[in-house]
């Protein structure tokens, strides 16, 4: 059996591509600690390259996924004292912002959702 071993910090996304969970470890950073996933996989599997490259093309729309930072309430007590235009238009550009970031994020996990229906009867 040919096997291929990976260690993650969230192992969620991975199962979903036939790794197996195969120990856990506890990392110790000085004074913190995290949790870390070591995982298994049979290269020799039935639709090896297949669920492979779904799972490439699914890591690489998760990395697409964008973060909406919200307004600073310090930039818009700013603004609005300097001159209430300013503040309108950056209310209006943030609230638009949001909205293609919304657009684009539901676009994303629309396709990342495809790829693993897609990648369920593989497995």
């Amino acid at each position: 059996m040919d096997i291929e071993t990976k260690e993650v910090i969230d192992s969620s996304d991975s199962l979903k591509f036939g790794w197996k969970l195969m120990e856990t470890k506890r990392v110790h950073h000085g004074p913190h600690h995290s949790t870390r996933y070591v995982l298994s996989r049979d290269k020799q599997m039935p639709n090896y390259e297949k669920i492979s490259s779904l799972e490439r093309q699914y890591a690489s729309l998760k990395g697409q996924l964008k973060t909406y930072e919200p307004m600073d309430p310090l930039i818009g007590i700013a603004t609005f004292v300097l001159l209430v235009i300013p503040f309108i238009i950056y209310v209006l550009f943030k609230r638009n912002q949001k909205k293609d970031i919304e657009e684009h994020n539901i676009n994303i996990r629309r396709r990342m959702s495809a790829v693993l229906k897609e990648v369920q009867p593989l497995l």
